[in-house]
């Protein structure tokens, strides 16, 4: 089974709550339409956020995390303390493979499915990616490169030993924690556990949401030839990428 684990700011945090929601229901709706089965969705948060979906895939965990200040990494910190919670919780549910998920972000509906067949791999990384800002209607393909920017962009096997035991603690003794989006596959290849390149496209990196905290825009290339190289890597926002990554206009699903 995928277990994946969402971890939300808090509504003090926040800039428009009524915006982070929208955009975390977007997100946990995109999870809870896998075409299988065999998965579990953790949200873990201070608040819940508004117009939660009410699905039994769904489990909510609340704590009293204390309020990141205001440079990134101290909203990164934040970040993998909830992960840390989330995955303590997720040792119940006795995962196979766990995929941490920023609150914004979309991901195929043939994740767990995928995961399902091949049950007993170490897992992949995401090369590829799409990258959207909100509210256009082309979308990019990034064919390569996209683990490096997208916190969306992993699963991996784990076994019980692999999850910690106490919500308390820092980073270091978890590989997952430790290596966050940019350095688990490092972290992997260590263990003797490399993970495998996903063959298909895994997730949407929704930029220009007003309320991401890294990464960059598709806006703003100075360069002509940079942009015109570009360009040639942007698709239409069809109705069968929506479909498949959940990717609908904010409040319409």
């Amino acid at each position: 089974m995928l277990t994946f684990i969402v971890p939300l700011q808090a509504p003090a945090a926040s800039k428009d709550w009524e915006l982070v929601s929208a955009l975390a229901c977007r997100s946990l709706n995109s999870l809870l339409k896998q075409t299988n089965s065999a998965f579990r969705v953790l949200l873990v948060c201070n608040s819940p956020p508004l117009g939660l979906p009410d699905d039994p895939k769904l489990e909510v965990i609340e704590r009293d995390f204390p309020l990141p200040g205001p440079v990134p990494e101290s909203r990164m910190a934040n970040k993998w303390l909830k992960v840390r919670v989330g995955l303590v919780v997720a040792r119940k549910l006795a995962p196979c493979h766990v995929m941490v998920v920023d609150a914004d972000d979309c991901v195929s509906c043939q994740l767990a499915d995928y995961v399902s067949e091949q049950a007993d791999a170490h897992g992949w990384y995401f090369g590829k990616g799409y990258m959207h800002d909100e509210g256009a209607s082309l979308i990019y393909f990034r064919p390569s490169g996209f683990d490096g920017v997208c916190g969306t962009s992993s699963i991996v096997r784990v076994e019980l030993g692999d999850l910690p035991t106490e919500e308390q603690g820092g980073r270091d003794d978890n590989p997952i924690l430790r290596g966050g989006h940019t350095q688990i596959r490092s972290e992997m290849d260590a263990l003797g556990r490399p993970l495998a390149e996903l063959p298909f496209t895994g997730a949407v990196y929704n930029l220009a949401t007003g309320e991401n905290h890294t990464g960059f825009s598709l806006s703003g290339w100075r360069s002509k030839k940079v942009f015109l190289q570009k360009l040639l890597r942007y698709r239409f926002l069809t109705t069968r990428i929506r479909r498949e990554y959940g990717l609908f206009e904010i409040g319409n699903r």
